[in-house]
């Protein structure tokens, strides 16, 4: 497996992309590092210390180091873990309200975020009820003339495309 590190703008934030689905189409699993109940493989990626919060996807590993960890020795050491890491426990795994809404936060974190902050805009996460999420596009996003086809393209469809818990997602103005 080939994994391609991404550098994002926040300093603290890695991506780590496969060459291949590591997962199945719709499951991510998000952990903080205070997190009492982990997969095996979060839990191998916490032991090496230095990491605040990750974002499993099928595609890519989302990861927040903490303040003063060195990027040069925690990448291969997650790589390691990617690549040594058992992907069954996965398929029993059903996240809950409150995963959910954390797995959300670190996708739009990883990929939504940054997108819209390349052109001043931002996301604020409003709330998630019965499935359906409302969202609010802030700074030069809100009233911008784009401002639905960025939220259909960036937001709607990335979310959807990864959080199968989330039915609708609805635009606040």
């Amino acid at each position: 497996m080939l994994i391609e590190i991404e550098e994002t703008l926040n300093p603290n934030v890695r991506n780590f992309y496969f060459s291949a689905p590591l997962l199945a189409q719709y499951q991510a699993e998000y952990a903080h590092k205070n997190d009492k109940k982990l997969s095996p493989l979060m839990e191998n990626i916490f032991k090496i210390g230095q990491i605040e919060e990750v974002l499993l996807l099928p595609d890519m590993l989302f990861v927040k180091k903490e303040e003063g960890g060195d990027w040069p020795s925690l990448s291969p050491q997650i790589m390691a873990e990617l690549v040594d890491a058992d992907f069954e426990w996965f398929r029993h795994f059903e996240p809950q309200k409150e995963k959910v809404l954390k797995q959300i936060e670190a996708l739009t974190e990883s990929k939504i975020r940054p997108y819209l902050q390349r052109d001043g805009g931002n996301i604020e996460l409003i709330k998630l009820e019965n499935g359906v999420l409302s969202v609010k596009l802030n700074g030069r996003c809100h009233g911008c003339p784009h401002a639905a086809q960025t939220f259909q393209n960036a937001v709607e469809t990335t979310i959807k495309k990864y959080i199968k818990d989330v039915n609708q997602i609805k635009r606040e103005d």
